[in-house]
């Protein structure tokens, strides 16, 4: 495969779900070997992100490893500067710093914003000048230090991405919502003097594979329903016309009824059969605008075989096509 071609191609994976160690391990040594180009965990509540990644980081040589996301309030700046190192270091130079505000509030933007221009210093070296923190300088020594990424659902975030970011990471989009980001993010680049080609643009893309379609979309229904239920998100999908099936998606969530979860608003924003289609997918989603398509494996049945179905249903090694 040329370097052209694989560049159209880049797709990577993220595994939130709790799998013992063993079987993790393997689903991530599956996604090395089956070209993906990069893991990303989610923080939400089962492995921490950083101690995950260090772990992986000697079983695997080329998948690069990020965060997907830490929030910026769960951690002192010391620690989360301390603890990106480290896996920066362990992995070779493979890991991405992927941050989000954590809950929505007055003044999340600029707490971003100062979070973000602390911890470049601090992984370059500099001192770090905070009001919290101030004077503390990194004592670990980097070659590079990691990219930070920013996750992002509403515009200003998107925008302050622009501003700041390495890379933004969203969630729960349609292709054309990418695609306005794509645009907002770009603009606030060039406002702040800077490449927005230089920004890395991902997308979670949530994907039950290689299982009887009720069986996948019940899963991904669970998934959607839970989520339409949070208002941050639940705004989200009202802004990219998705309103009234999120509202019929949260009431069902609410009332433990993940079946009534509206079929359009999973189809919307989700993947499911095989590998045709979600390859064709995830296509959409890079003409949209995405550099990076993070295949988001929601598992149905038993979890492990079910994920791992995902991941090779998804993979984009040629080797795999039927």
């Amino acid at each position: 495969m040329s370097s052209a071609q694989r560049q159209s191609e880049r797709i990577g994976v993220a595994l939130r779900d709790p799998l013992p160690w063993h079987d993790f391990v393997q689903v991530v040594g599956t996604a090395e070997e089956s070209g993906y180009e990069a893991l990303f965990v989610p923080e939400i509540a089962g492995r921490e992100a950083f101690s995950t990644l260090a772990g992986v980081a000697g079983a695997t040589e080329r998948l690069r490893m990020g965060t997907g996301v830490v929030a910026i309030p769960t951690r002192s700046l010391p620690t989360m500067a301390m603890a990106a190192a480290t896996v920066q270091e362990l992995s070779g130079g493979r890991f991405i710093l992927g941050v989000g505000a954590g809950p929505p509030g007055p003044g999340s933007l600029d707490r971003v914003r100062r979070h973000v221009g602390a911890l470049r210093a601090a992984l370059s070296g500099r001192a770090v000048d905070e009001a919290e923190v101030p004077g503390f300088r990194l004592s670990l020594s980097l070659t590079q230090p990691p990219p930070i990424w920013l996750a992002a659902l509403g515009d200003r975030m998107v925008g302050l991405a622009g501003e700041v970011g390495d890379g933004i990471l969203l969630n729960w989009c349609t292709p054309e919502r990418v695609a306005a980001a794509r645009r907002l993010m770009a603009a606030s680049a060039e406002r702040s003097g800077r490449d927005p080609a230089k920004v890395t643009v991902a997308v979670y893309v949530r994907a039950c594979l290689g299982l009887e379609e009720p069986v996948a979309m019940l899963a991904l229904k669970r998934m959607a329903g839970r989520y339409a239920a949070i208002p941050h998100y639940h705004r989200q999908f009202d802004e990219m016309g998705l309103g009234e099936e999120a509202a019929l998606a949260a009431k069902a969530h609410q009332g433990g009824r993940p079946e009534d979860v509206p079929d359009e608003l999973v189809r919307a924003v989700c993947v499911t059969g095989g590998r045709r289609e979600a390859l064709r997918r995830f296509a959409e989603y890079r003409r949209a605008g995405a550099d990076l398509v993070l295949c988001y494996p929601v598992p149905a049945l038993d979890p492990f075989s079910s994920l791992l179905g995902t991941v090779l249903g998804a993979a984009p090694s040629p080797s795999l096509e039927s």
